[in-house]
């Protein structure tokens, strides 16, 4: 077994067999995004599911929280109408029959069904193609960003995405009012820079809010993630990476 798979195993799973958060060099990085809300009671475990899959540097995570689960005594305050859009999305995109919490989405080509016995592990032991877009995120010395992309000329989108890399709430409403809940990598703002290109692309600054931001490179339609990279600054934030 390949030592991101038996990373993955140890840290997801809760295998009694001590392991080394080591990558594989061999390995693509993974891309998961998890569809989510602080409203949803099924919810939380889900969100520990990504605080540990971001601390290994072969994932790039991203919460997006949805706003179907919104309601006269509780709003999400992640919740957008960008992300909820997103996996709207992904729902035409891979023929799924409705929208659900929590939603894992993973390189843009495969839905996990979180309460399915097996379905995340069988997901990431699955192999993934190497990458043919590599991107670089690069901090500048004023605090803004760069990202360097090269690949073959290829159709596909251009995708930054800023991010608060860990927040505490408390809930007051919805199914779990009284919880106070701990998210990691919650999405703030999602913009399309245009299309793919090689060369060098100038980020927006990141909002007084975010401590982190990603680029995807996505095939069009929301298909395949071709390459990504991310880059967090808050305090307690993941090592950044890319691919």
């Amino acid at each position: 077994m390949r030592v991101l798979r038996s990373v993955v195993l140890c840290v997801i799973f809760a295998s009694a067999v001590p392991c080394a958060l080591a990558a594989d060099p061999a390995a693509p990085q993974r891309v998961v995004e998890l569809y989510t809300s602080l409203g949803c009671s099924s919810c939380p475990p889900a969100d520990e599911i990504a605080g540990k899959l971001r601390e290994l540097p072969d994932f790039i995570v991203l919460s997006f929280h949805v706003l179907y689960w919104d309601g006269p005594t509780f709003k999400d305050p992640f919740g957008s109408h960008a992300s909820t859009e997103r996996q709207s999305e992904y729902e035409r995109t891979l023929k799924l029959s409705t929208a659900f919490t929590p939603q894992i989405i993973l390189d843009g080509r495969q839905s996990v069904v979180l309460s399915e016995p097996g379905a995340l592990r069988s997901a990431l032991e699955s192999p993934e193609p190497a990458a043919p877009v590599q991107v670089a995120l690069s901090r500048q010395a004023d605090g803004a960003f760069e990202a360097s992309l090269q690949g073959p000329p290829t159709a596909a989108d251009v995708w930054e995405i800023g991010y608060v890399s860990k927040a505490t709430t408390k809930v007051h409403g919805g199914e779990n009012k009284g919880s106070t809940l701990t998210t990691y990598n919650n999405v703030t703002s999602i913009r399309r820079l245009g299309s793919f290109a090689p060369g060098t692309l100038h980020l927006q600054p990141l909002t007084s809010r975010e401590d982190g931001v990603a680029v995807i490179v996505q095939a069009p339609g929301q298909g395949r993630i071709l390459g990504a990279s991310a880059y967090a600054t808050g305090a307690g934030a993941p090592a950044s990476g890319g691919h």
